[in-house]
């Protein structure tokens, strides 16, 4: 058995979410003689970020849709732009005004308006791939083994630390930075590099030290209280991915399995995909178990059915406020370079919809 990862998931790349809206405004709706305009709510909305296939030569995509009334968008950046997104974009964040998106293959990180959509930036900085925002500041981790600040006011990458090699996700909690270090390509070497979390203090951006996890950590989140978990994700052969807890003392012990994790809360939802391949067809088995982030106890086991699985799932999200669910997929186990999906489930792992994505969804946020 080997633990099945997307090509985005050995490409490494957090995601950490923050809640975003649109503006929805029509002066002459429900006015009376010499009422006040009544605009329309402001609707909530999820963003999707599609990877595409840089293998293949397919530029990555961003999508939007509703949390109000589900209505799906696709590709906004470029309908709105008139340019692509990028090669092999891999997170985003809203923050503020504006949406950030890191894309790795074409080195910067695009700021747009979070209302219109409408580029208000472009960020130079090697090979982006986790971001995250805090205390008034947008942070990639960058695959040269170095993390950017960027300034929101200026629109600018302001300052630069060396954490490791080849950072992958990152969060913050507590005044500080959380970065997976995976030393992700020297598999030959074992990640022997890799195999820590880097803890970088905000509020003079200085790497404070090294939390030790296991082999080629990667997905990395913070729930409100500050307890951070992170996965290390092994080396798709016979290491297995499992998810580690950073205790107080700056230590890591081991919480479950899983190949990814998303907080909501004191809900820490864990998604376990194991795939063998020694078999035709393939046969991937997914889990999705719920733990207590104060007592690391199951809380529920299989929360959502496996009828209502996805057939190849990327990335698992969890809204921040409301606790529903997201599972991005591709359209099959080995099909790269068709669009896939993105399910939505309620708090109790009840389906809620399909959504038609792009090609390789790769994060969510909010």
């Amino acid at each position: 058995m080997k633990t099945k990862f997307s090509r985005f998931a050995t490409r490494i790349s957090v995601a950490l979410v923050i809640m975003s809206a649109l503006v929805a405004c029509d002066e002459s709706d429900g006015l009376q003689d010499g009422a006040a305009p009544n605009p329309q709510p402001r609707q909530e909305m999820a963003y999707v970020v599609n990877q595409g296939s840089m293998y293949s030569g397919i530029a990555g995509s961003l999508d939007a849709f509703s949390l109000t009334d589900g209505t799906y968008s696709n590709s906004i950046f470029s309908t709105t732009n008139q340019q692509s997104l990028g090669d092999s974009p891999q997170a985003g964040v809203a923050y503020g005004s504006r949406l950030y998106i890191a894309v790795f293959g074409s080195n910067l990180v695009w700021a747009i308006d979070r209302d219109t959509w409408q580029i208000a930036a472009q960020i130079t900085t090697n090979a982006p791939e986790g971001i995250c925002a805090a205390d008034g500041a947008v942070y990639v981790t960058n695959n040269d083994g170095y993390v950017t600040r960027i300034d929101t006011t200026t629109l600018q990458a302001e300052a630069r630390l060396a954490v490791g090699p080849n950072p992958a996700h990152l969060t913050a909690a507590d005044g500080h930075l959380y970065i997976s270090i995976s030393d992700g390509y020297n598999y030959n070497g074992g990640y022997a590099n890799g195999c820590r979390v880097a803890k970088v203090r905000l509020s003079d951006f200085t790497k404070v030290g090294d939390i030790m996890v296991g082999v080629n950590p990667g997905p990395i989140v913070a729930d409100g209280a500050g307890r951070v978990f992170v996965v290390a994700r092994g080396n798709y052969a016979d290491i297995l991915p499992q998810v580690y807890q950073i205790q107080p003392d700056g230590t890591a012990t081991v919480l479950c399995e899983g190949s990814d994790v998303a907080v909501a809360g004191e809900n820490l939802y864990v998604m376990n995909q194991v795939t063998d391949w020694s078999v035709v067809p393939a046969v991937n088995r997914v889990s999705f178990n719920i733990y207590d982030t104060q007592s690391g106890k199951v809380k529920q086991e299989n929360f959502i059915p496996t009828a209502q699985q996805p057939v190849a799932p990327i990335r698992l999200i969890a809204h921040p406020t409301n606790g529903e669910i997201y599972v991005t997929s591709n359209a099959s186990l080995t099909d790269y370079t068709s669009p896939g999906y993105v399910y939505r489930y309620s708090t109790d792992g009840t389906f809620i919809a399909r959504y038609d994505a792009g090609i390789a969804p790769c994060d969510i946020f909010f």
